[in-house]
């Protein structure tokens, strides 16, 4: 009987921690072979799309190889011919987006335009293979030079666009992408702007016509402009007009194309807490325009892409995201009644640059606590006197003095210690100004504003 007790105590199964561990263990061996898998076969399908893409873009260009060269061009393109610029094709169970555009490349060996007078040396043609929703594509480049001596087409039109940006130090803009069209012509062609930033269109399609070549640029990370009529049928006058061209001549097309930046808007009490639900109008950023000068409007006046009513979020904020860069101005909304604005931070008008991402900050005062806010300016009663002192004081031992900001403004209480009702001495001194010496009465939870003109000395 002893005997069989110690066989049964020796007889052992798994513990549910070791079954745990056992089924964690399988579980990360069946997942990274899962994933070996699935990451092997979009490997294989992407291997086998891209042999079958560049299998399509090798057959098309043989066809285009056995074209005469007069017929090398494309149906909406610069260069008409008799290849379609922009089909699907299925092959092998795939689907691709061809896309081919046919080019005149001004050649330097024999010198370019103007100097040159036949400056259609050659086709370049590209054929552009994508799938897979367009994120994935290749691509095939070949040349195509006509035989016998180089012949000038008085017919044939002549467009340089050149692309560049006018921020400080700013270049052309490489491999942007110009789309450009004219109904009258026929044409439709989109190409890539060069590593200097221009690009030329040359043949049968560039024909006269005033201000009906439309041009839209666009590029990951930059504006995306496009061209305008004229008035009226744009409401103003455009600063990017569509093209015209004039055969025979040098038509040039100069477009500014800057990167982005980003700009978000805080609204925030003067101690920089969030104030949330201030509607706030903002405008600015790329010039497109100039209003129509009228009777009722005597002066022209810029008009910008940016301009947006907005209201901030129960946060506070209000982000507008990627944006032109330029100057941009900013109001309190009129809906707003229980705040005014001490001042913003930057000072608005504000400059935004490339790539800058700026956040802005709108002080406010809330009308129903007790303060104070004294505009300083000069006799004119416009000028701000920035950086003007002022003091207030009471006989009750309170005695503070803060600097005017650039807009000539002081907002008191400077800090979490708010202000009593009472009557206080407001002085105020400037370099260059004779002082200021007053009283101001501030009301239980009242905002008092103070405007003090200063007289130069």
């Amino acid at each position: 009987m002893e005997i069989g007790k110690i066989k049964n105590q020796n007889k052992k199964g798994f513990t549910l921690i070791e079954a745990l561990t056992l089924l964690f263990i399988f579980s990360i061996i069946t997942l990274t072979f899962y994933n070996v898998i699935v990451i092997g076969s979009r490997f294989i399908i992407s291997a086998k799309n891209r042999l079958g893409a560049v299998s399509v873009a090798n057959e098309k260009m043989e066809i285009i190889r056995n074209l005469r060269y007069e017929d090398v061009g494309t149906d909406h393109g610069a260069i008409t011919g008799k290849i379609l610029g922009d089909e699907y094709i299925a092959e092998n169970a795939s689907h691709f987006h061809v896309k081919t555009t046919v080019e005149y490349v001004d050649d330097s060996f024999d010198g370019v335009e103007p100097t040159d007078t036949a400056p259609e040396d050659y086709k370049k043609v590209t054929i552009v293979i994508s799938w897979n929703n367009n994120t994935e594509s290749t691509n095939l480049v070949s040349r195509f030079v006509p035989t016998g001596m180089e012949v000038a087409k008085p017919g044939d039109g002549f467009l340089r666009i050149n692309v560049f940006s006018d921020q400080p130090g700013g270049t052309g803009i490489p491999n942007s992408s110009v789309h450009v069209v004219n109904g009258d012509t026929g044409l439709d062609t989109t190409v890539q702007t060069d590593s200097s930033g221009s690009v030329i269109l040359m043949g049968d399609k560039i024909k006269n016509s005033i201000k009906k070549y439309r041009i839209t640029l666009a590029k990951p990370g930059f504006e995306n402009v496009t061209t305008m009529p004229p008035y009226p049928a744009t409401a103003y006058n455009p600063v990017d007009g569509d093209a015209s061209v004039v055969v025979g001549s040098m038509n040039v097309a100069n477009i500014v194309q800057d990167e982005l930046a980003n700009l978000k808007v805080d609204s925030v009490d003067y101690l920089g807490n969030p104030i949330p639900n201030i509607s706030f109008h903002m405008v600015g950023g790329r010039i497109i325009g100039n209003t129509i000068v009228t009777a009722s409007n005597p002066i022209a006046l810029p008009v910008y892409n940016l301009d947006s009513d907005a209201t901030t979020n129960a946060s506070g904020e209000h982000d507008f995201g990627s944006v032109s860069p330029g100057q941009y101005t900013f109001t309190l909304g009129a809906s707003v009644s229980n705040y005014v604005l001490i001042d913003t931070d930057p000072v608005s008008p504000l400059s935004l640059f490339s790539n800058q991402n700026l956040v802005l900050k709108a002080k406010l005062a809330a009308k129903n606590v007790t303060s104070l806010m004294v505009k300083v300016v000069a006799s004119d009663a416009v000028t701000p006197i920035a950086g003007a002192q002022v003091e207030l004081k009471n006989g009750a031992g309170y005695d503070v003095t803060a600097t005017a900001s650039s807009t000539g403004i002081v907002f008191l209480p400077i800090d979490a210690t708010p202000l009593l009702p009472g009557t206080y001495d407001l002085k105020i001194t400037a370099s260059g100004f004779s002082d200021s010496n007053s009283q101001v009465i501030i009301n239980q939870n009242q905002l008092e504003t103070a405007t003090v003109k200063l007289n130069a000395s």
